[in-house]
């Protein structure tokens, strides 16, 4: 009961600075080869059992890559996809700031106001905690491509279970890189255990 969290290739989103969200932004070229990248890397450390992907296409063709190096078919699951920020979508950082001063990425505060279609954060965690119980609650390993706030949140609830980070506590912060590898599994007394993380020693220097 393995579960390999692999954050999506660059996008264009990324490249963009965009507050992408579920906004369904393409792979860029260096993405692609970053794809290809972990690809090669997974099936160097004996492949997986299944792969399920976030439908959004920065995800989809990440997993599409690694299916093809696995000889596995991908499944998709729409609670794997991003955040959903609303109306700011595809807004930098600065242009939010200059509309809504004082705005604070990952607000933990369930009172705090929501934009126009924000998803909110108990409803974001409820769902990734849902599917992280689901996969890893399957035998062998399975490989879930999806982004860097559904890995964060999963790492956050590893943190509150071993009782790292207090509910109601803000959430802790990760680096995250586009194609690193998270991994995670389950201790003896069924606790939530992090083996390894951001795990990007396959992937080729970026352009520039």
């Amino acid at each position: 009961m393995t579960l390999l969290l692999v954050r999506h290739g660059e996008s264009e989103g990324n490249v963009e600075g965009l507050i992408q969200g579920q906004l369904d932004k393409p792979l860029t070229d260096f993405g692609r080869v970053q794809a290809s990248a972990v690809a090669e890397r997974l099936g160097s450390e004996g492949g997986a059992d299944r792969i399920v992907s976030s439908p959004l296409v920065r995800a989809s063709a990440t997993a599409d890559a690694i299916g093809c190096a696995l000889d596995l078919p991908v499944t998709t699951d729409d609670r794997l996809m991003e955040y959903g920020f609303g109306e700011v979508s595809g807004l930098t950082i600065r242009e939010l700031l200059e509309r809504h001063p004082g705005w604070r990425f990952w607000n933990d505060d369930e009172s705090a106001p929501l934009f126009p279609g924000e998803e909110g954060m108990p409803a974001f965690d409820g769902r990734v905690r849902e599917v992280v119980t689901e996969l890893m609650a399957l035998e062998g390993r399975t490989i879930a491509v999806t982004h860097g706030g559904v890995i964060m949140s999963a790492l956050n609830a590893a943190l509150r279970m071993h009782g790292v980070v207090e509910p109601g506590h803000r959430r802790a912060r990760f680096p995250m890189k586009n194609c690193g590898i998270t991994e995670l599994d389950r201790d003896g007394e069924g606790r939530l255990m992090l083996r390894r993380h951001n795990d990007a020693c396959h992937l080729p220097v970026g352009p520039g």
